[in-house]
């Protein structure tokens, strides 16, 4: 038995000393307040990528809508291309017309839309209804006359189309039916 050799020490079988004990609880501590760091840091790192596309939309945003203002002004004048066109006869109203059709293409490539109105059913988004008016030939709801273009610009409404609606008159046996 003299022969055999002592048991190796491992950490269950020697006693812990104060010192392992405490840098143990150090260790953990600073295990935990590594990972609360990391967390923290993958958030902020999230956080500013969503901060950067933000300011990218919003960017984007601004340079789009950058000639709104512009265009809401032209529109008038564009108005006032269509009535002079119409009044305008011979030489002098093709070249208005001219004029008008180039400053039509130009607004266009901007983003200008005209709404289509005439013959359709109302849609209160693009549409503003400043006359109601009785028109057996066309169905209740549908707009019968374009009384002022509307534009969209980069799918926006501008102005809406200003329009006079088929509204039918309803007879005393169709309204007793109702109610």
């Amino acid at each position: 038995m003299a022969n055999e050799a002592p048991d190796p020490e491992t950490a269950e079988t020697v006693a812990a000393s104060p010192d392992a004990v405490r840098l143990e609880g150090e260790l953990e501590e600073t295990k935990k307040r590594f990972e609360e760091v990391l967390t923290r840091l993958a958030y902020l790192q999230a956080e500013l990528e969503n901060t950067r596309k933000r300011a990218a939309r919003e960017m984007d945003q601004a340079v789009l809508y950058a000639n709104e203002a512009l265009v809401a002004r032209l529109l008038p004048v564009l108005d006032d291309m269509d009535a002079a066109v119409q009044s305008a006869k011979g030489k002098e109203g093709k070249g208005l017309d001219m004029i008008r059709e180039n400053i039509v293409k130009a607004l266009r490539e901007a983003g200008l839309e005209e709404i289509p109105a005439e013959a359709r059913p109302f849609d209160p988004f693009v549409h503003e209804c400043i006359q109601l008016v009785e028109d057996n030939t066309l169905p209740d709801g549908q707009v019968k006359e374009v009384v002022q273009k509307g534009y969209t610009f980069q799918k926006r409404v501008l102005r809406p189309a200003r329009v006079a609606v088929v509204k039918h008159k309803t007879t005393e046996s169709e309204g007793d039916q109702d109610g």
